[in-house]
């Protein structure tokens, strides 16, 4: 009997038939989950990158205005985001200036105007302007700055991702007038 056990546990142990598959139970599923995985976080970067570059060119666009803007250019200017993203976005532009302190931090910034197309981002105050303070750059005393803020609600294709929304924050100068006012507003 002892001899009999001891031949057929070296029978077994010699035979590779069926290591295949027990191998294939143990890598399959991580390689589906690194395949997920990597989908997931291309999705995401890709559509950053995308919503990153459409924010650039629309606030290009608005550093461009000889005009003060208006309303419905601003809501225009929603649309054309929308557009180049082919998602829906919220927006909000503000137009700060630098009347004190140094050339960092909110502490001697004014809110000049703030403006949401239907009002779904509250408008900044200079209260509030610390929401969007990392964003901000060196400014000198009278200067302005045109801040564009971009909201992209995000469903990712799996749930490996915990993202609600993509935010994006344009810093930008007004090209051709020292400061760029809204209609009805002062400057």
């Amino acid at each position: 009997m002892p001899r009999l056990f001891r031949r057929l546990l070296l029978r077994f142990r010699k035979s590779t038939s069926g290591s295949l598959t027990v191998e294939s139970v143990f890598v399959v599923p991580m390689m589906m989950l690194g395949f997920f995985g990597f989908f997931a976080f291309w999705d995401a970067y890709r559509t950053q990158n995308t919503v990153q570059k459409a924010a650039y060119a629309v606030a290009d666009m608005l550093s461009r205005e000889m005009v003060p803007a208006t309303q419905p250019f601003l809501d225009g200017l929603e649309d054309t985001l929308e557009f180049l993203i082919r998602r829906d976005a919220r927006i909000r532009v503000t137009s700060v200036r630098r009347i004190s302190d140094g050339p960092t931090g909110v502490t001697g910034l004014e809110v000049l105007w703030s403006y949401s197309p239907g009002n779904v981002m509250l408008p900044l105050t200079d209260t509030t302007l610390s929401q969007i303070e990392p964003a901000i750059p060196m400014m000198s005393i009278g200067s302005n700055m045109v801040m564009f803020e971009v909201v992209v609600p995000y469903t990712g294709v799996t749930d490996i991702l915990e993202l609600e929304s993509l935010n994006e924050v344009v810093a930008m100068r007004p090209r051709f007038l020292p400061t760029l006012c809204m209609q009805g507003t002062l400057c």
